[in-house]
């Protein structure tokens, strides 16, 4: 039976720096299954669900550990607990902006009290010279549960969006 390892590793961004941690990860015998890397303004980020026997993945553990300097990353591990899969209509969710504090959190506090799971959410900030301050944008991907009306939940993601003085799509996905 397959198991499930999360890992996740921060540290100054390079060339190269993905294939040595995927080639840490396949020369165990690992397979890596789910991941996030991102460069965030020269720092590498990621996050990764990889699957092998129990032995694969402590072989992996001990690989990526002993490794962990030389590639100069933190790295913390964690068990993944397996969930059943939520039931709902994915949706795409983007929102632009000037940017300001306090978007992220209004909308997702809002999708949460709605019941809305976010699957994943990435969000940045951009120069737009031609705005005069810079463009704050938000994209996700929702799972709206089959009983919140979508009608519904995108008129009232406009009206937040006008109190944050933003523009908000929602679409199937």
């Amino acid at each position: 039976m397959s198991e499930e390892l999360v890992i996740t590793a921060v540290g100054p961004d390079r060339p190269g720096i993905t294939s040595e941690f995927s080639g840490h990860i396949h020369a165990t015998g690992a397979n890596l299954a789910d991941s996030r890397m991102i460069n965030l303004r020269g720092r590498f980020a990621l996050v990764a669900l990889v699957l092998g026997t129990k032995e694969t993945l402590e072989a992996t553990r001990k690989a990526l550990t002993g490794a962990a300097r030389t590639m100069g990353l933190s790295i913390e591990f964690s068990s993944a607990e397996k969930t059943a899969p939520r039931g709902g209509v994915p949706f795409k969710l983007r929102s632009y902006s000037m940017d300001q504090p306090g978007i992220v959190h209004k909308l997702t506090r809002y999708l949460h009290e709605q019941g809305v799971n976010i699957e994943e959410l990435e969000t940045r900030l951009e120069s737009a010279p031609f705005m005069g301050t810079p463009v704050f944008t938000m994209r996700s991907i929702i799972l709206v549960p089959n009983e919140v009306s979508v009608k519904t939940l995108r008129r009232n993601l406009e009206e937040l969006g006008g109190t944050l003085n933003c523009d908000i799509d929602l679409d199937p996905a």
